[in-house]
């Protein structure tokens, strides 16, 4: 085992190593990093939870979580049992941890994320530092500290937030892998990354490539040793990866929540289809199975077998294709283009018309222009420039150092994403770009470090290019506030004159802190942009995106949501009234009408298709099951029952009578049990006796 190739491990190899910028800026490291870290703690907890309790569907998974345990290891979507969250159960734990100890509440569950973003900084800071030194790992955490993207994401119980610090965590074990020459950090680097796939799948994967590329360029072994190395570290990723997954596939099915979000009522499928597929924008591969939505198979044709969930009559005759999360139930309104033909109709089938309303249109310039670039882009110019620079500058020559890993590292966690995020017409949402930050703000300090070694090797140069690039990446920064005329100018002038001042002062002086106050008018828009995320008092919960007041509301679940006409609390206080406790509160179409009711009353809450309708939880027989035995009384029914799952819509026109709220049951037009007359659409039912 030789690292001779390889400088830099040592300390005091790396105080020998260091450069002007970070000799002069360990002086003041220790102020800087606090100063930062306090910042991006404001930034995530300054009136955390004020504004509700961030994404329902989440929400109410935590609070059905800490009814029972089985419901907390399968990561129960409601109380009753009947369907799973369609993620991995790591994210959630921690939350209703959190939630156990503060209640439930918008602070208990966002608390876990703000965490980890604030524990991001100072780790990015310390790999960056040694790699760089401390200028450019001040940079860096800065950066992530105050992305605006990371800011939206961080103050809502999405679980994106810790996602990002369980990568970094894994990243940082690798360079200690490649540090101490041992590669059991490898596999320990390896297993982290598994922990992370269980807060959200295969999205975290995709930091992969970033592994493997420097373990095989760098690890101080032979190259057949690496990647015999690299075979036992994805075995131990696998097997911490799929533990929990095979656990609950492995789980004779009428004994755990239905796998919501699957085809085939299973952890695996979900990884494939609706976690895998969907998310590439293969969804015509989805399309062309056969979900059997509902139990309304052809005549001829028997339906699978079914799942009678834990004894309750729910059947797993397969899912639907599930729209994006947080879109509203009921999108095929009158005179509108139909759910499913709206959700169907852009590139390749990909969920095009809605899809390019949140995350923009698939290209090259997605990054770069609205809807996006002003939520992860506005050092993205000056990051892979720099990258470029700093490629030039580095002689790829032995002895490697610890520069050569970090440029290598920060790219290849960078560019994949951003080629990913670009150019994919999968199923996605804004607050994904979460996962560029760190790579960004690597590479942000990484380009600064280029910049300073110009200026001392060549000062007029050196300027030029510092110039050009600043001043491009300031332009781009002005043509994002274009799109926001309220803050365009102010905004603009700010950073306009503080770069301004840099860059004449740079050219007077070619300082460490002239270069700084140019890399501070850089910072001006991004920073202004997180404190109007975090100043803003009515955000998108559902889909969290980073901006003031008003910038991308149309989308996600809303917080104030009401299942079908009805006051809400009037419905609750009827349903209260008029079932038993213990029994299922009422049956509703969707998990996004079911959320609400979950949180207020901590009753069971049974949806007929999951997330949004289209899984096959229960069909038609197992709800007259659950009626009959007095487990379920109430129905609310809707346009999606009648168009997804027409058996169960026909059942309930023909068992049920509607009911208005001052308790009575009323007949209309012949709708009365058995009677086989007019459906009431967006109604509540009673299906049941007393």
């Amino acid at each position: 085992m030789d690292k001779s190739y390889i400088t830099g491990f040592s300390s005091s190899t790396e105080n020998a190593n260091q450069t002007p910028m970070s000799k002069r800026l360990n002086k003041l490291t220790v102020i800087g990093l606090i100063l930062i870290i306090l910042l991006g703690a404001f930034l995530r907890f300054y009136n955390l939870g004020s504004t509700g309790d961030g994404n329902l569907y989440y929400a109410a998974t935590v609070k059905s979580m800490l009814t029972s345990w089985h419901n907390f290891f399968y990561a129960s979507f409601e109380p009753g049992g009947s369907v799973s969250v369609d993620k991995p159960p790591l994210g959630f734990w921690i939350e209703a941890l959190s939630a156990k100890i503060f209640g439930i509440n918008g602070f208990a569950l966002a608390l876990p994320n703000a965490l980890a973003g604030v524990l991001s900084i100072p780790l990015l800071f310390f790999m960056l530092r040694k790699q760089f030194g401390a200028g450019a790992g001040l940079l860096a955490a800065l950066v992530l500290a105050a992305a605006p993207i990371a800011i939206a994401t961080d103050r809502n119980n999405t679980i994106d937030g810790m996602l990002v610090l369980v990568l970094l965590l894994g990243v940082w074990v690798l360079l200690k892998s490649i540090e101490k020459g041992h590669w059991g950090y490898l596999v320990l680097s390896m297993a982290v990354v598994g922990l992370a796939f269980n807060i959200k799948m295969l999205q975290a994967y995709m930091i992969l490539p970033a592994i493997y590329l420097v373990y095989l360029l760098f690890a101080p072994f032979k190259w057949w040793k690496r990647i015999f190395h690299l075979l036992v570290g994805t075995a131990a990723l696998l097997v911490v990866s799929l533990a929990w997954i095979v656990a609950v596939d492995l789980t004779p099915a009428d004994q755990r929540p239905y796998v919501g979000s699957s085809i085939d009522n299973t952890e695996s499928e979900l990884i494939i289809g609706h976690n895998g597929l969907e998310r590439l924008g293969l969804n015509r591969l989805l399309q062309s199975v056969d979900r059997g939505l509902d139990d309304g198979y052809p005549a001829n044709q028997a339906a699978p077998a079914g799942n009678d969930g834990a004894g309750s009559g729910f059947s797993g005759n397969g899912g639907g294709l599930v729209p994006p999360q947080g879109f509203p139930p009921n999108l095929g309104q009158p005179g509108q283009m139909p759910f499913w033909d709206r959700m169907n109709a852009g590139p390749i089938g990909g969920l095009g018309v809605q899809r390019q309303g949140e995350v923009g249109t698939a290209g090259l310039l997605r990054l770069f222009t609205p809807p996006l670039n002003d939520q992860a882009s506005w050092w993205l110019p000056f990051a892979l420039a720099g990258m470029i620079l700093a490629a030039i500058l580095l002689r790829w020559k032995k002895p490697l150092e610890q520069k050569h890993i970090g440029l290598i590292l920060w790219a290849a966690w960078l560019l994949p994403m951003v080629i990913y995020f670009s150019f994919t017409t999968g199923l996605w949402h804004t607050y994904y770009l979460i996962m560029l930050v760190p790579g960004l703000a690597g590479l942000t300090g990484i380009a600064a470090w280029a910049l300073w070694q110009m200026l001392q090797k060549k000062r007029w140069l050196g300027w030029g290019f510092t110039f050009g690039l600043t001043a491009g990446t300031l332009a781009f920064q002005v043509i994002v506030l274009l799109n926001f005329p309220t803050y365009a100018l102010w905004i603009s002038l700010a950073a306009g004159f503080v770069w301004l001042a840099g860059m004449v002062l740079l050219a007077l002086q070619p300082k460490v802190w002239t270069l700084g106050i140019v890399m501070m008018g850089l910072l001006v828009a991004p920073i202004t942009w997180s404190f109007l995320t975090t100043f803003n008092s009515s955000p998108n919960t559902s889909l969290p995106n980073a901006g003031p007041v008003g910038n991308n509301q149309g989308w996600g679940m809303n917080p104030n949501n009401r299942v079908s006409f009805y006051d809400q609390q009037t419905l609750i206080d009827f349903l209260l009234a008029n079932t038993k406790t213990g029994s299922y509160l009422v049956a509703v179409p969707t998990a996004n009408e079911a959320a609400p009711l979950i949180l207020t009353t901590g009753r069971p809450v049974l949806t007929f298709g999951g997330f949004l309708g289209t899984d096959n939880i229960i069909d038609a027989v197992g709800l007259a099951k659950m009626v009959a035995e007095g487990r379920l009384r109430y129905i609310i029914d809707n346009d999606q029952v009648s168009r997804g799952k027409p058996a169960i819509a026909t059942w309930i026109q023909q068992n049920c009578t509607g009911v208005n709220l001052s308790g009575s049951t009323q007949a209309e037009n012949g709708n009365r049990r058995g009677s086989g007359g007019i459906q009431l659409r967006n109604g509540l039912y009673d299906c049941g006796n007393p």
